[in-house]
């Protein structure tokens, strides 16, 4: 019988690099940093922080992701649809495959929770 156990994280001091395309960037060097640090048995459920400087790019979302900001503004606009300004307390659902573009307006920061089709190898 397997054991079920809890896993608790504090948030990371320093985030590792986790850079942009650069083909994606459209204006500035925004660098971005992140980190998962939580992961389901199976792999297909990730959660962590990211965080990312001043700038304009684009992103296409490859799974569905759940992000809670609490730090920073970025405004982002869905490819040939409505866009949003986001900020503190603020949550929002990003569906797998969505297009969009982002500018950062100050240093933003979030907790997001993905969840893969496929086992996430870290």
């Amino acid at each position: 019988m397997s054991e079920l156990k809890m896993k608790t994280v504090a948030m990371p001091d320093h985030l590792p690099d986790m850079p942009i395309d650069p083909d994606w960037i459209h204006e500035g060097e925004p660098t971005a940093r992140g980190a998962i640090v939580t992961q389901s048995a199976d792999k297909r459920m990730s959660s962590g922080y990211w965080q990312c400087s001043e700038g304009r790019f684009e992103w296409t979302f490859g799974w569905d992701e759940f992000a809670h900001g609490f730090e920073g503004r970025v405004a982002i606009e869905e490819d040939g649809g409505d866009s949003y300004t986001l900020g503190p307390g603020d949550t929002v659902h990003f569906p797998a495959g969505l297009k969009t573009h982002w500018h950062v307006i100050q240093p933003v920061r979030k907790y997001f929770v993905i969840r893969t089709t496929d086992p996430l190898e870290l």
